[in-house]
């Protein structure tokens, strides 16, 4: 097991909502719950310049088919210890939409755009929310 896992998630925004997308029944780590796109930076055989803000654009266009603008804002960043004793790293990402329609796609059963007062009655995994809420005031 790697030391680390980094996790890139993108807090998108399309005029005042954001995009959230709703965790495959199959997903292993909490099956089902809303949460933001995301996921893992590939290991890379050679330097890849910006590879947070490439893998952000790729999961977003994986996992709901909507392309994000070039331009991203460091929101936050944490670390946490997953239940298998794994220490991920997160990196969150505010974004902005640049094309496409949300869909559902790889590892998402449902996707759409909220609102903040639909933002604030989810019950989103441990500190989802907290992200959300950040991009907002940046």
């Amino acid at each position: 097991m790697n030391q680390f896992q980094i996790l890139v998630n993108a807090v998108v925004f399309w005029e005042d909502k954001v995009l959230i997308s709703q965790r495959s029944w199959e997903e292993e780590h909490m099956p089902g719950r809303w949460t933001i796109p995301g996921g893992k930076v590939d290991p890379v055989e050679e330097d890849v310049f910006d590879v947070l803000q490439k893998t952000a654009k790729r999961e977003v266009m994986e996992e709901t088919g909507v392309e994000i603008a070039d331009e991203m804002t460091l929101i936050m960043n944490n670390s946490y210890v997953k239940d298998n004793g794994q220490h991920v790293v997160a990196i969150i990402f505010k974004c902005h939409y640049k094309s496409g329609e949300a869909k559902p796609l790889e590892d998402t059963i449902d996707c759409k755009w909220a609102t903040l007062d639909e933002i604030k009655s989810i019950d989103f995994p441990p500190n989802v929310k907290e992200y959300i809420l950040e991009g907002y005031k940046n």
